[in-house]
């Protein structure tokens, strides 16, 4: 099953079906990730559309939203769930201002563990991806899809995938896969970034910087899982105490997004 979905004006666009669950495999045309939605092409508005998008969930901050708008795709719903107040992932930081950071001491690979605990402890977060299973849990029409992004498709929308697929039961081998998959689909990007900083006299130190910021980590992925187990003993339990939802409600996800 082809899961990269290819557009014209988007990256890292993927659809989730075709993995392999305990009692099933992920539908496809039901849960779609993405990177930003801020220059689609008409063309890609139209493919979208015809593959069956129905919600769009836009998880960047408040700022990122309004200096670079979603296209919109024709007929969905678009659904404005910021993770964080403000982009703690620093994907839209300036390299002014991310070399100022680094100097004053923060590391990249730090802040990047800070923000995936941040997933599971953060009230704000927890608000987000609550509302987030929600809407997937409204979507039972067959083939209609729920796309959902951040900026670079990475973090936010990392997690949020991890999320989803743990709860239909997919294998730790496998998530950890689609999370890392990023970094392949991402390279041509992180690439002309990295060039780019370099021509333009960038030191080391914004260098490193930028590939720690800009890449998937297991390192990064892991400390959600571990702050998931020390607060509420699984990623599973996260759902059902920190989020609020039922063993019910994960089973009717189950029902929706698998087919046995």
């Amino acid at each position: 099953m082809e899961q990269i979905i290819q557009l014209e004006k988007a990256a890292n666009v993927r659809d989730l079906g075709g993995y392999k669950a305990i009692n099933g495999i992920v539908r496809m045309n039901k849960v779609i990730r993405s990177a930003s939605l801020s220059e689609l092409s008409f063309n890609d508005q139209e493919k979208l559309q015809q593959y069956g998008v129905k919600d769009v969930v836009d998880f960047r901050s408040p700022s990122e939203a309004t200096e670079a708008p979603d296209k919109t795709i024709p007929q969905a719903a678009e659904y404005f769930l910021p993770v964080f107040g403000h982009d703690e992932t620093k994907v839209s930081i300036s390299p002014k201002e991310l070399l100022k950071q680094l100097e004053q001491g923060m590391t990249a690979k730090a802040q990047m563990i800070k923000v995936y605990r941040h997933f599971i402890e953060d009230e704000h977060a927890q608000a987000a991806y609550r509302k987030f299973l929600q809407i997937l849990l409204e979507n039972d029409t067959e083939n209609t899809s729920v796309l959902f992004h951040c900026t670079a498709g990475k973090d936010r929308t990392g997690f949020g995938a991890a999320l989803v697929l743990d709860l239909l039961e997919v294998d730790a081998q496998t998530i950890m896969a689609d999370y890392l998959a990023t970094n392949h689909y991402l390279n041509e990007r992180i690439s002309a970034m990295v060039k780019k900083a370099k021509e333009q006299g960038a030191p080391d130190l914004l260098v490193a910087g930028i590939k720690d910021l800009m890449k998937a980590d297991a390192l990064y992925l892991n400390e959600s899982y571990t702050a998931a187990r020390e607060h509420y003993g699984s990623l599973k339990n996260y759902v059902k105490t920190g989020l609020g939802f039922t063993e019910g409600e994960i089973k009717d996800l189950q029902k929706l997004y698998l087919i046995k």
